[in-house]
């Protein structure tokens, strides 16, 4: 995918590469996951000129560390679930999901071992009516 020319192109290919990816589109989670990696791939697109397909990992760690500081808990858990769905999305899951630890990928803030929960569903399932 070419790199963007402007910050709303970057936003576009964000919320398209979620919306290709997510498993269930119609949840009431997916507008605001759209919403919110547009708004990831636009200040991202602001600081490095890069787009979601030409992100590394360094600037995920940059947007969690320092663009959402400022913000509570959960607020910083949210943008920490869309930027997964991202990571998951564009296949780098097993590189940099290990890596990205911090105190935004717990509601709590808290650091400790994650409990065990539902597994997480890959991007790519789709649903299938034969």
């Amino acid at each position: 995918m070419r790199r963007p020319s402007h910050e709303r192109a970057a936003a576009y290919q964000a919320r398209m590469l979620l919306a290709e990816n997510l498993p269930e589109p119609r949840s009431a989670n997916y507008p605001s996951h759209c919403a919110r990696a547009g708004h990831i791939a636009e200040v991202i697109w602001r600081r490095w000129q890069v787009g979601p397909y030409q992100m590394r990992f360094e600037h995920m760690r940059w947007y969690l560390a320092e663009k959402t500081g400022h913000c509570c808990t959960g607020t910083r858990y949210r943008h920490w679930l869309t930027v997964r769905l991202m990571i998951l999305s564009l296949g780098h899951a097993g590189d940099w999901l290990d890596h990205l630890d911090g105190p935004w990928v717990r509601p709590s803030g808290k650091p400790g071992p994650l409990k065990d929960g539902r597994p997480m569903l890959e991007p790519d399932y789709k649903l299938s009516f034969e």
